[in-house]
């Protein structure tokens, strides 16, 4: 018997919320910076557009029994991995702040193939671990095996540079095997030799051993490696508990850098003060409460683990990319979802959430819904 559901009203509620939020903060964050080549609503526009073209991904994507979507695992993991590979080819990689993360698209004029892989390996894993479910308590024939794509994946990424979403990623990773299964142990000796593999890559390189320094001390190096942050800690210092009121802020007026992608939070902080940032974090623990909720309630081995997955991705990146405006972790550039500037996460997002709605509808195995 089909015991179909109506879409959890929650999520859905919650991703319509900071949407909204998100496009309204884009364009009072951006329209200085926009004003300078003549047009303030520049980044308006392009952001309204990638909200309605995202929204209609999320509807598609919650109308597609999330079964069908296993069998498009492998392609969609292979052409992640050949995006990755893309932006190093010379006249197709785009290079912005000294990293490789954009290829040219003909109809977006930019693509960020690490948003494709995120969704990619989600999707991958979770097939794979609905298969292996029995063995992923053993570490050569089950758990092992899930760390291969991430391996793949995080040395592509790692590459362009970009730390951020290879920690992401990670922690998405044990998270899914965590839901399937896995032992503790195992779980807890991969994230320590993250952890040693991490501190290794970060004193191998000039920029991220400054970052690093600039995050135990920002004010040391003020105009440098520190200013970002603390412009950042300026920004949320000088709201307060309430905010000096929406477009009022100062940062923005280009002394906060990426004042309208990564740290679109400052700005927040800046004019809602402590009380909208937390509302906003409240916004995004409660989803991923009920992302997990999803997981937990869903009988499908397929769809908990993918259910899972989105809902540890989304509010992975939202508390990744908090950590770092509030200086609570080395600065690293990870987007705030549905609220940073930017077509390809949003699209994709939103497209991911269309694919957690899907799960809550169907919360019986997916024979039921043949």
């Amino acid at each position: 018997m089909n015991q179909k559901r109506s879409p959890d009203f929650v999520l859905f509620t919650l991703t319509i919320v900071l949407l909204v939020v998100g496009v309204l903060m884009v364009f009072d964050a951006s329209y200085a910076r926009a004003g300078q080549s003549g047009d303030s609503y520049y980044f308006l526009k392009r952001q309204a557009i990638y909200a309605i073209v995202g929204l209609l991904a999320m509807f598609v994507g919650m109308r597609i029994p999330y079964p069908k979507l296993r069998p498009f695992a492998p392609l969609l993991l292979f052409l992640s991995i050949i995006g990755l590979g893309l932006v190093f080819v010379p006249g197709l990689g785009i290079r912005a702040n000294g990293a490789l993360r954009w290829v040219k698209c003909p109809l977006v004029q930019q693509f960020q193939p690490s948003e494709l892989a995120k969704l990619g390996l989600v999707l991958y894993l979770a097939s794979y671990l609905a298969t292996a479910r029995r063995d992923i308590r053993d570490f050569k024939r089950g758990f092992f095996w899930a760390l291969i794509p991430l391996g793949v994946i995080g040395v592509l990424v790692m590459a362009e540079p970009d730390m951020g979403t290879t920690v992401v990623l990670s922690a998405v990773t044990l998270t899914m095997t965590y839901i399937a299964g896995a032992r503790k142990r195992h779980v807890a000796a991969v994230v320590l030799i993250g952890l040693v593999l991490g501190t290794g890559l970060i004193f191998s390189s000039h920029y991220r051993r400054d970052r690093l320094l600039s995050f135990v001390n920002p004010f040391k190096d003020y105009r440098h490696s520190g200013y970002q942050v603390c412009r950042s800690l300026t920004a949320l210092g000088s709201g307060g508990i309430t905010g000096v009121g929406l477009c009022e802020g100062r940062e923005k007026l280009f002394y906060l850098p990426a004042e309208h992608t990564d740290f679109i939070f400052a700005v927040l902080g800046e004019e809602a003060g402590l009380v909208g940032t937390l509302i906003i974090a409240t916004c995004f623990l409660l989803f991923g409460a009920r992302g997990l909720a999803v997981a937990y309630r869903t009988k499908d081995p397929f769809g908990r683990c993918l259910a899972g997955g989105i809902s540890a991705l989304i509010s992975g990146q939202a508390l990744l990319n908090m950590l770092v405006v509030t200086s609570s972790v080395p600065a690293t550039g990870v987007p705030l979802p549905f609220i940073s500037y930017g077509g390809t996460s949003l699209v994709l997002n939103l497209f991911c959430v269309g694919i957690l709605l899907s799960v809550s509808k169907h919360p019986m195995p997916a024979r039921e819904y043949r």
